[in-house]
């Protein structure tokens, strides 16, 4: 099962390769078993209810609003296309283009959205928005059709641009613009949210380009709206994994992760457990916002740590490295680095002045009336001394070098 937790791990992989997936098949000519294209024709809407309201319950008990509200749009659209026309005067054609129109800034606007609840105030008005465009949309299909022909027919992009696709030319533009949008998030933010959100916008869009016979393109408009749901469904599951698995504050793995390493261990393995000094004193004289700071300075040289180890955050100021296949004495000289690091690394106390953001902090590092201050580190190891030692009881050694190295001066290594 590592290669699981691996994938949930990953904010970007399953997404990308999602996408290549969903280019391989449509650069194939999209085909499909005879079996499974009549399941997409002809059970579409049931399997589009079924993923997307399955997607919407999982979004909604982990608390990720904007994503269930992401699973509506899609299946909002897919319904469209598939009902639309028979209950106005409008073609499939134009059913698709006017949901492509809408698809795209939806599903950005959600992403950017913080999260705030489907029941509270910010939820149901956005609810109530989305649920204005769809009806605004409906309205002017049935009462004024040649408006929607109108709107999805404007011509002003070179026809090199748009010819090659039945999508509205609008769309050409906001699709490529809310996709960039959404990667310059995940960039900066690197959650599965993000990557799922950008992964569903480009297979609804690639979806409600219809193109070639109608039984194909229903095919086709079905399978990548699957996917689409697909995708977050599988960011949620990946959010949920971080949620359980991860330290918030940090960002390393937490307390359940290190159990669960613990619990598969065998054989040759060394632990290592650290703590910062005088970390109350941290708090206690600068506040609890540069003790945050603190332990995540710390936590980037621990996560960085060489000989192969994997760092989690124990709790509280203190963390822990497994080194896996690796003796006591054999990790000493990668914890030693460690300690310098972090005792040579400078840490300024953010001044009254200094940003709150963190990047311009970063620009404005060494000015103001910033102080600088030394962080150290002190670090007890210990390995199993006999095969079958309960991982408990190496961490209580390592707990107990850790002791003695602080003990000892504090800024130290201990065995």
């Amino acid at each position: 099962m590592g290669w699981l937790k691996r994938l949930l791990a990953s904010s970007w992989l399953p997404h990308a390769g999602l996408l290549a997936a969903a280019l391989a098949w449509l650069a194939a000519g999209k085909p499909a078993p005879p079996s499974v294209a009549r399941v997409l024709v002809h059970s579409g809407v049931e399997l589009t209810l079924l993923l997307g309201g399955s997607l919407a319950l999982l979004a909604l008990l982990y608390q990720r609003a904007n994503t269930a509200l992401q699973a509506l749009v899609i299946v909002a659209a897919y319904l469209w296309v598939a009902f639309g026309p028979a209950l106005t005067e409008i073609s499939t054609q134009a059913a698709a283009a006017s949901a492509a129109l809408l698809v795209p800034p939806n599903l950005l606007a959600l992403a950017l959205l913080d999260e705030r609840g489907l029941l509270s105030p910010a939820g149901i008005l956005r609810l109530l928005i989305l649920g204005g465009q769809g009806a605004a949309v409906a309205a002017l299909a049935y009462g004024l059709p040649q408006a929607v022909y109108g709107i999805t027919q404007a011509s002003f992009l070179p026809p090199l641009l748009s010819a090659w696709t039945a999508l509205p030319e609008q769309a050409l533009v906001l699709v490529p613009l809310a996709a960039a949008a959404l990667l310059v998030i995940a960039w900066l933010e690197l959650t599965p949210l993000v990557f799922g959100a950008f992964s569903a916008l480009l297979t609804t869009t690639a979806g409600l380009d219809l193109t070639g016979p109608p039984q194909q393109a229903a095919m086709t408009t079905t399978a990548l709206v699957l996917l689409a749901l697909l995708s977050l469904l599988l960011a949620t599951l990946q959010e949920a994994y971080r949620l359980a698995f991860r330290d918030g504050l940090t960002g390393l793995p937490n307390r359940r992760a290190l159990d669960a390493l613990l619990a598969r261990l065998g054989g040759r393995y060394a632990i290592a457990m650290m703590d910062v000094d005088h970390f109350k004193g941290f708090n206690d004289t600068y506040g609890h916002e540069v003790g945050d700071q603190v332990l995540k300075r710390v936590a980037r040289f621990v996560e960085r740590a060489g000989g192969g180890g994997q760092p989690f955050r124990y709790g509280g100021e203190e963390f822990a490295i497994v080194f896996p296949g690796q003796g006591a004495e054999a990790v000493k000289g990668h914890l030693e680095a460690l300690r310098a690091a972090v005792a040579e690394a400078p840490f300024r106390v953010r001044g009254a002045q200094r940003p709150k953001d963190d990047q311009k902090g970063e620009r404005q590092r060494g000015s103001g009336d910033a102080k600088s201050v030394q962080i150290t580190i002190s670090i007890g190891v210990a390995a199993p001394q006999e095969r079958g030692t309960p991982a408990s009881e190496v961490i209580e050694a390592a707990d107990q070098a850790l002791y003695r190295a602080k003990r000892g001066g504090r800024n130290r290594l201990a065995t």
